[in-house]
């Protein structure tokens, strides 16, 4: 009996320890996982990603990409087969603060979702939503194609047209000049795509090249009427601008102030040109002088990234360009509206009575904060 007890725990013993090392084994080929977060988001398969976008995290709340030169991405935008006529872009929280990071290296982290609404209308005129496509970083999905997943689905949503690592999506979207996959935005440098001309480079003779022949400032529109001014025509001014002004401006700024979204600061892109006159709005005379602000992003943070340029009215030279202090302490003034003093965006915080009330007794800003840009010779007092 005792010898049959030795067998037993033998065996016991040695059952025992072949468990121990196969779960060793495992161990050692199991991934690492402790202390790294899972990764947020749905699963990787069309339904849940569906059903992620569409009511568990509705992508219309979303925001999108930064307007850049060659895209406001706040809108509705020109598309192109294999999409929509016209498209609209969404993009989570998780891509758009890493691309915000100082330490952003051009490649999305696990997690991004990029929604893409496809439409067959005009930007004006979108009509029915016609299909959406998705693309969503899955972590060791699909090395090969940049780990990205692929949907596209209806515009209801009612089915899932196609999922995974769909072959026409990778293929398209690998072309020449991609940036981890995206054509339409290359985190603030020139995307693969885009249509249309794009807006100038931050350099006087660029911007006053486009808004003389490129993009004729004159067929532009203007702020609407707010009760004080009308600003379709000429309206009274005063130093360091004309006695009389006319301000047009472009459809970037126009269509940021018109969606229900906008929080009153302008996007990259707008441009606002004023005229100045020496004589009455009445009899304005010719054209002395063009002064113009346009937003380019990066420029002057410190300034809203507003870059500045004064021109002859025949614009035929640049006399001041960039970060011009006086145009930045005049019109950094307290309670500006995103720099701007003859109109309040709708979120802004300044009367335009008020402004003009300011303006007319001569008082000028105070304050060092805003000569922060590059001296360019004027002063507060200066027509510019």
């Amino acid at each position: 009996m005792y010898r049959w007890r030795i067998v037993l725990t033998g065996i016991v013993v040695l059952a025992a320890a072949l468990l121990v090392s196969r779960a060793i084994v495992q161990a050692d080929d199991a991934p690492i996982t402790a202390g790294v977060p899972a990764q947020e988001g749905p699963g990787a398969t069309g339904a849940e990603l569906l059903a992620y976008i569409l009511n568990e995290n509705p992508y219309t709340g979303w925001k999108s990409w930064r307007a850049d030169r060659w895209n406001d991405y706040g809108g509705y935008l020109v598309g192109g087969s294999p999409h929509g006529a016209t498209v609209r872009i969404f993009v989570n929280n998780v891509a758009l603060e890493a691309v915000e990071a100082e330490d952003f290296d051009g490649i999305l982290p696990y997690g991004s979702i990029i929604v893409k609404e496809n439409y067959m209308g005009t930007p004006a005129e979108p009509g029915e939503l016609a299909a959406l496509t998705v693309m969503y970083k899955v972590e060791g999905f699909n090395p090969e194609g940049g780990d990205w997943f692929w949907l596209k689905a209806p515009g209801d949503g009612s089915a899932i047209d196609a999922e995974g690592a769909v072959e026409g999506c990778i293929s398209c979207h690998a072309q020449e000049g991609n940036a981890d996959y995206l054509l339409r935005y290359n985190f603030g440098e020139q995307p693969a795509v885009f249509y249309g001309e794009p807006l100038p480079e931050a350099s006087g003779e660029a911007l006053l090249d486009y808004v003389l022949n490129t993009s004729p400032y004159t067929e532009w529109g203007s702020w609407p009427a707010n009760g004080v001014d009308d600003f379709s025509g000429f309206l009274a001014g005063n130093e360091p601008h004309g006695a009389t002004v006319r301000i047009f401006v472009n459809d970037r700024a126009l269509n940021a102030i018109a969606r229900d979204n906008f929080e009153g600061v302008l996007p990259p892109g707008s441009i606002v040109v004023k005229e100045n006159y020496m004589g009455t709005v009445d009899a304005p005379g010719e054209l002395a002088a063009l002064t113009i602000m346009y937003k380019v992003d990066g420029f002057n943070p410190e300034a809203n990234d507003w870059f500045w340029l004064k021109a002859p009215g025949d614009g035929s030279a640049v006399d001041a360009a960039g970060a011009v202090e006086g145009c930045i302490a005049c019109h950094g003034q307290q309670d500006n509206s995103d720099y701007l003093l003859r109109y309040d965006l709708p979120a802004g915080t300044m009367g335009v009575e008020e402004m003009m009330g300011e303006e007319e007794t001569g008082s000028q800003p105070s304050g060092d904060d805003y000569l922060e840009g590059e001296d360019m010779g004027s002063s507060p007092t200066e027509p510019l």
